[in-house]
């Protein structure tokens, strides 16, 4: 019993010293944490592995260990090559489309994914393939529609097979792969792609017109034959000018006249300019070819405003001085040829002037502008000195008879000089614009004509010009 009690008290004593004793810390093995799963599947990931200082744990001021408790390792370096090679593939997908043509597309899983949860999807791991497929079945009518069928819209998503926009014909060209159509439009008409309209063909472009040259020798010559006859005629022009004003004749049908004379004497005074203007200075060029437009409108318009005079005397609508008065003949002629100009000048001032001449173009738009008010009053003219002498009016009961027998003489001078000013007003443009020597001789003769014809026929046909030359010949010719 006391060896007992001295063996106890022994292995108490040990315990007790060795228990004071300190005691270093040591490291566990190294092992993968729990939540952690390699990085990748294949081709080298990193993954996770601790350790802890429990064998022993450190005791009595004993030392702890030393180094990381974590790190990480490679892991998966097999090449993933080789794994979706070895992965086995997926079905193919359904066809994208049920009629036309469409795609299908499968994948490969990876061989570490569990199966069902994922494909492959990263960029270094996925492998994918498409390609095209067809459910179409052109003979079928109720599957697949008839891709010209504008009442269906099975093939309103696809650009190919789009429906054909209106003025177009379409056809079917199917075949076993697919739908297809073909659209033609009509009528002349021209398919759009970007649009898809069918819109009208825009309209060819007008072949330039060849600039006319002649000879220098006949250039010179249709010069001095033009010019020469434009001085005639401004010549007789302006001694009819100064004759009424040396009598102080202002009449109104003697205003009316003057008026005319004045435009025509304008208009060939700009003519007179050398025509080589028109390639130092186009601006001025087409002030020019204005100027002419506008005189020579103003000088058919009072051409039509006298022969209105001619008509109220000859009808015996007013017994003397016709129906306007001398303010209201000239507003009205300058008036209603400025209007035509401005609404010219507004649209095409870019028409007037040539490359090669001032006068007035034949090949634009503007040409409407220019014939079509013209031609107008020469037709009103030609009618009102036609009526004026178609049948016999009753006379008024007090008529002033010199009036009307001045009236009854430009009637009939009317009907001479209007032709020929409108005649030479188109011959001259037509010689410029062609270029012709023969067209500029026609040219000059009508514009020597014309200048002896209004100083004869606007002298003689003045009632106090006839009495002065009457009393005239009384007093100094025996």
């Amino acid at each position: 019993m006391r060896v007992v009690r001295f063996l106890t008290f022994l292995t108490v004593l040990i315990n007790s010293s060795l228990q004071n004793e300190p005691v270093d810390g040591g490291w566990t093995k190294w092992s993968i944490m729990s939540d952690s799963e390699c990085s990748k599947h294949c081709g080298g990931g990193k993954q996770k592995f601790v350790r802890t200082c429990t064998n022993p744990k450190p005791q009595n001021n004993g030392a702890n260990c030393e180094g990381p408790s974590e790190k990480e390792e490679d892991c998966n370096t097999h090449t993933c090559e080789k794994e979706i090679e070895e992965s086995p593939w997926e079905e193919w997908s359904a066809c994208s489309r049920t009629c036309g043509l469409g795609t299908r597309e499968r994948f490969r899983k990876c061989v570490h994914a569990k199966e069902g949860e994922f494909k492959c999807e990263k960029k270094e791991d996925v492998s994918y393939e498409m390609r095209n497929c067809t459910d179409w079945e052109p003979f079928v009518a109720y599957k697949c529609p008839d891709p010209c069928d504008k009442t269906s819209d099975e093939y309103k998503d696809v650009e190919k097979v789009r429906h054909c926009p209106d003025r177009a014909k379409c056809t079917n060209e199917s075949t076993e792969m697919g739908p297809q159509r073909k659209c033609k439009c009509v009528m002349g008409y021209v398919l759009d792609a970007e649009e898809w309209k069918c819109k009208a063909p825009k309209p060819p472009e007008p072949t330039p017109r060849p600039i006319p040259t002649m000879d220098p020798v006949e250039k010179t010559v249709s010069i001095v034959v033009t010019r020469t006859a434009s001085t005639v005629l401004l010549i007789m022009v302006g001694l009819t000018l100064a004759l009424f004003l040396l009598l102080r004749i202002f009449t109104i049908d003697r205003i009316i006249q003057m008026n005319m004379e004045i435009a025509l004497e304008s208009a060939h005074l700009l003519l007179l300019i050398p025509p080589s203007i028109s390639e130092e200075e186009p601006m001025f060029c087409t002030m020019i070819s204005v100027g002419l437009h506008f005189f020579f409108t103003a000088c058919f318009m009072f051409m039509m405003l006298e022969s209105l005079h001619v008509y109220s005397m000859v009808a015996f609508v007013v017994p003397r001085n016709g129906m306007l008065n001398r303010l209201q003949n000239t507003i009205l002629g300058w008036g209603v040829s400025m209007f035509i100009i401005l609404i010219s000048v507004c649209f095409f001032l870019d028409q007037y002037g040539a490359e090669y001449h001032c006068w007035l173009e034949m090949h634009f738009p503007l040409v409407y502008l220019q014939y079509g008010p013209i031609i107008t009053l020469c037709i009103l003219d030609f009618l009102l000195l036609e009526a004026a002498g178609a049948a016999n009016y009753k006379p008024l009961k007090v008529v002033d008879m010199k009036q009307l027998m001045s009236a009854k003489i430009h009637q009939r001078s009317n009907l001479i000089i209007m032709p020929l000013i409108l005649s030479s007003w188109i011959i001259g443009i037509l010689s410029d614009y062609e270029q012709n020597l023969g067209l500029y001789s026609v040219y000059s003769i009508l514009n020597t004509i014309i200048g002896v014809c209004i100083f004869v026929f606007h002298s003689l046909g003045n009632q106090e010009v006839r009495a002065k030359l009457k009393k005239f010949f009384k007093c100094c010719v025996r």
